[in-house]
């Protein structure tokens, strides 16, 4: 039977299909040209729409074609987990960290399989994270690691608990567990802050790792930047004069407050537990080349990044290159496209492809050394070379180098100004600094960064999701009350900048990953909300002591933190 999905698991759904049908695996065959976005959630979901219209042609031995409205499939599927979070922390008056015990509840809906509750273990430090690529992340834990920010507290104390539900089970969303867990340590460490009556960022400053230090896995740090990086950032970004101008502002505006925060990121990108393939194929009379990978084209430009490796790794002009489907036979046994790391990897997979190509072609070219592309593939079908190539990439990091094999970074500060009597806002400033290292497609990764950005902003201030008490049923199915950011969300001035100068020995031609990491930083966002609402509360002497706030910021919610009250409402 053959399949087309919208999958970000070729393999996941030809095993799905064939358990579903009671037949063996290599009956199915399953086809992904690309994909919607996807995000995590067609990492498993889509086995329901794909083994649904499976068992239906099956059934009727015609060919069947299932799809979902977005209300349905929005009803029917489960989201990023919440969580509900615990925490006491111990410091020095400089704000240095002693030790954090934190206790994690995640509603996981009505089952657990797909929780990333334990990566708050390893996210703790701002942050380290468990990403899984499998059923159970509980008893796999160590499976596959990523590392993520840098503040080193010496002692933690995690414990993390998945709660049953009546919703609908939750899954992986972009970023599971790190974005989350990244936002739990800047709010103990916007706390902290407060507490002392000191900028955050001088507190966040204070308790950076340095190179030698180990994680909280256990890995020494070796190639520590993010405290220079951040140095340099707020001078470029005129951090501390905006501070000082967020400030006199706010003095002179009773009912229009500001506010500024800065969230700087170590993330470390982990090879180890992922395998992917690729398949290269040159055609005689022409020279063209046709490359079918183990990912998922999802609009995140993987497969202008795999063309461009392949242009590059063979010295030909990439419009010779097409991108063909992922096919479960070509691309057997691949993991899931996510976590980031599957376009430098099928990118590592196509140039070891190239080099046995090169092996093949280049006794012939040598011979010819002023003969075309093309004529040089027609000499080598002529003496029957073979002009394909197949490469199988499983990475395994051990000893001090695992878990991570580079970490990257990144440094946001976002700028904010609230209507006090609203709770509207707008976001006046957003700049974002990102390590690409040597970024092999400069306009892909900017665009990543700016679309993770965006999806951040509405996470955290603008997408509510709520739920029938009783039933568990999303009440909050469409746009009418679900509300995704739009024209008017994205910050007035945006800069979004690639770390120039920078590079990456251990990465695919020098470059980094980028996708989820830049949507970790965004909770600065809910941060400069926070700092507006404070000023919004010292007006009526309520902005001392330190007050919870719950992510997504909506309209509602931020008018009600800033403690409107009726009397409060007078002419002068």
């Amino acid at each position: 039977m053959d399949v087309e999905s919208g999958t970000q698991w070729v393999d996941w759904v030809q095993g799905g299909v064939a358990q579903c049908l009671g037949v063996k695996k290599n009956l199915i065959n399953v086809s992904v040209k690309r994909i919607g976005g996807a995000y995590g959630g067609k990492i498993s979901r889509g086995n329901i729409i794909a083994c649904g219209a499976a068992l239906a042609a099956h059934a009727v031995n015609k060919p069947v074609k299932m799809f979902q409205s977005l209300w349905d499939s929005a009803k029917m599927i489960g989201k990023r987990n919440p969580y509900y979070v615990e925490y006491e922390a111990g410091f020095d008056a400089n704000g240095k960290l002693a030790g954090i015990i934190t206790n994690v509840y995640a509603n996981c809906g009505q089952t657990a399989t797909e929780s990333p509750v334990s990566a708050v273990t390893l996210w703790g430090d701002n942050g380290q994270c468990l990403f899984f690529r499998i059923y159970n992340f509980i008893k796999e834990f160590t499976y596959c690691c990523v590392t993520i920010l840098g503040y080193n507290c010496p002692n933690w104390k995690v414990s993390m608990t998945n709660c049953k539900t009546n919703l609908p089970a939750n899954t992986w969303t972009r970023a599971p567990g790190s974005t989350e867990s990244i936002f739990f340590i800047e709010y103990i460490m916007e706390h902290i802050a407060q507490t002392l009556g000191k900028p955050s960022i001088d507190v966040k400053r204070a308790n950076f790792y340095k190179n030698g230090d180990r994680t909280i896995t256990g890995q020494p740090l070796k190639d520590f930047t993010l405290a220079e990086l951040t140095d340099s950032f707020l001078t470029s970004a005129s951090y501390r004069q905006r501070l000082q101008d967020a400030a006199t502002f706010n003095l002179n505006n009773r009912w229009r407050k500001r506010g500024i925060s800065v969230t700087p990121m170590k993330y470390g990108s982990t090879w180890n537990g992922n395998n992917f393939n690729c398949f290269i194929s040159i055609f005689h009379s022409g020279g063209t080349v046709a490359v079918s990978h183990g990912g998922v084209e999802m609009g995140q430009g993987i497969n202008t990044k795999v063309a461009q490796v392949v242009a590059y790794e063979l010295g030909i002009p990439l419009d010779l290159v097409s991108i063909k489907p992922n096919f479960s036979l070509t691309n057997a046994n691949a993991n899931s496209t996510g976590g980031s790391v599957t376009s430098e990897l099928v990118s590592l997979a196509a140039i070891n492809c190239c080099s046995q190509l090169k092996a093949r072609i280049d006794p012939i070219k040598n011979t010819m050394p002023n003969a075309s592309w093309s004529d040089i593939i027609e000499a080598c079908f002529v003496k029957t070379i073979d002009l394909s190539a197949r490469s199988w990439i499983a990475p395994k990091t051990t000893g001090d180098d695992a878990p991570v094999n580079y970490n990257t970074y990144g440094v946001t500060c976002t700028e904010v100004e609230l209507d006090v009597l609203t709770g509207e806002h707008q976001i006046t400033r957003m700049d974002v600094i990102h390590d690409c290292g040597e970024s092999m497609s400069p306009l892909v990764d900017v665009g990543q960064i700016e679309g993770a950005i965006v999806m951040g902003l509405g996470y955290y201030t603008s997408e509510e999701l709520v739920y029938e008490k009783t039933t568990g049923a999303l009440v909050t199915y469409s746009t009418w009350k679900y509300k995704p950011p739009t024209t008017k969300d994205i910050p007035i001035d945006f800069r979004v900048q690639i770390l120039q100068n920078s590079s990456n020995p251990s990465g695919v031609l020098r470059s980094k990953l980028v996708a989820e990491p830049p949507l970790c930083m965004t909770c600065s966002v809910v941060f400069a909300l926070r700092e507006a609402i404070k000023a919004a509360r010292d007006e009526i002497s309520q902005g001392h002591d330190w007050f919870q706030i719950n992510a997504p910021m909506t309209v509602e919610k931020v008018q009600q933190y800033c403690l409107p009250d009726i009397a409060q409402f007078t002419y002068n």
